[in-house]
């Protein structure tokens, strides 16, 4: 195929969809901080996790009931009711201060999340080109990294001396406001131009299609990595405070850099390199990080392991939705986008829950032994993938 015969990835939709889900995460990364302040308000240490956590599990909760009805007609009304609720829950943190209220701010902060991530989700699955399946979730996954490597180190100076905790949610929140505006763009723009459009499966063959073997063993692969991340994630701050460090947010804006360089010069790789391959390499060198981190005591070590990080979650992500994409049956592909994002908050939520545990139970040392086990686990369990999917590519090639 000739490059001007290539399909064209950078449309309209896919790019109004990179920039909502780069102002959606704006607002989601800013959240890194929130065990530190949940400890600063003198929130208990066992509801601190529940609480990070809780948002994950209502995400999860709205993924499960809104997911299997939406269709790209009616994807970004969804989208849009998610920044409303989202940007009520940035207003909600300068008031909510006990553990029941935060929880209900992180319950609707789920929600908010669930609505925005789905609807986009739905509507990128369509808009995409399939040859270029994994350049595209590359892209996608760079506008959903970016605020992770910009947001934690502006917010790590100022605050707390020159912003506290909940303004700075506030404000962060604000940023979502122009996703409204575009979302009203894609919108027209979808009906318009009248995006392809699947006759949606019934709820019995949605279910059957996600207890396959190879569909729901690469969704618990795809946990186990988020598990991992997020728990290094919500408690690398106090970890750092343990050992005597500084800069929790620079280690980030060192491992997002990382990925974001790697996803962005090396994104052809992703329909090239066999994704197991990559998912593979994901953990075994994630796991490797855990490791380092267990021996590292200064101030070098601790970036050297954001890099090492960087380069192995930076394959993670774009290999396993465009491997998910390439094992679905085009009528599943956006719910089975979708139950990757379902996934993926469910690791969210286990993560932060398992790390603060694991600190409790055995400390810091411990915790980053139990993040290197999980990456085992995830490792383990994605050996048998490839044998599991090959049956699937012979019915549908």
């Amino acid at each position: 195929m000739s490059v001007s015969d290539k399909p064209r990835l950078y449309s309209f939709e896919f790019a109004s969809l990179c920039v909502l889900i780069f102002l959606a995460y704006c607002n989601i990364s800013v959240f890194y901080s929130l065990y530190v302040y949940f400890e600063a308000l003198g929130v208990p240490q066992s509801w601190r996790g529940v609480l990070i956590g809780a948002s994950s599990l209502a995400t999860m909760a709205a993924y499960l009931t809104v997911s299997p009805f939406l269709t790209t007609q009616n994807a970004a009304k969804a989208a849009a009711a998610g920044v409303v609720v989202l940007l009520g829950c940035g207003v909600a943190y300068l008031y909510a201060v006990s553990p029941g209220a935060l929880l209900a701010v992180r319950l609707a902060n789920g929600l908010g999340v669930a609505l925005v991530s789905a609807g986009a989700m739905t509507l990128l699955v369509a808009a995409i080109p399939p040859s270029r399946s994994g350049q595209a979730f590359g892209v996608y996954s760079i506008a959903m990294l970016l605020p992770y490597s910009v947001v934690p180190p502006i917010f790590d100076w100022l605050s707390p001396a020159h912003l506290d905790y909940p303004h700075g949610y506030a404000l962060v929140a604000m940023a979502l406001a122009p996703a409204l505006v575009v979302l009203a763009v894609l919108g027209r723009q979808v009906k318009k131009r009248r995006m392809p459009q699947a006759e949606r499966p019934t709820l019995s063959a949605m279910a059957r299609n996600a207890t396959k073997g190879p569909v729901a063993q690469l969704l618990a692969v795809n946990a186990m990595y988020y598990l991992s991340f997020a728990s290094i994630f919500f408690l690398a701050k106090s970890l750092f405070a343990a050992r005597g460090l500084v800069g929790a947010g620079v280690f980030f804006s060192i491992q997002t850099g990382c990925m974001l360089l790697l996803r962005l010069f090396a994104n052809r790789v992703f329909d090239v390199a066999p994704k197991l391959w990559l998912i593979r390499f994901c953990y075994a060198v994630t796991g490797g990080t855990f490791l380092l981190l267990y021996a590292a005591h200064s101030q070098p070590m601790t970036y050297l392991a954001a890099v090492l990080l960087g380069c192995g979650m930076g394959v993670g992500s774009p290999s396993l939705n465009a491997y998910m994409y390439e094992l679905s049956e085009p009528e599943f592909r956006g719910l089975n986008a979708n139950l990757m994002m379902l996934s993926l908050q469910g690791g969210s939520f286990v993560g932060p829950i398992l790390g603060g545990a694991a600190v409790a139970v055995w400390g810091y040392d411990g915790f980053l032994l139990v993040g290197a086990g999980a990456c085992l686990i995830g490792l383990v369990m994605s050996a048998g993938l490839g044998r599991a999917a090959s049956g699937v590519a012979q019915q549908h090639p």
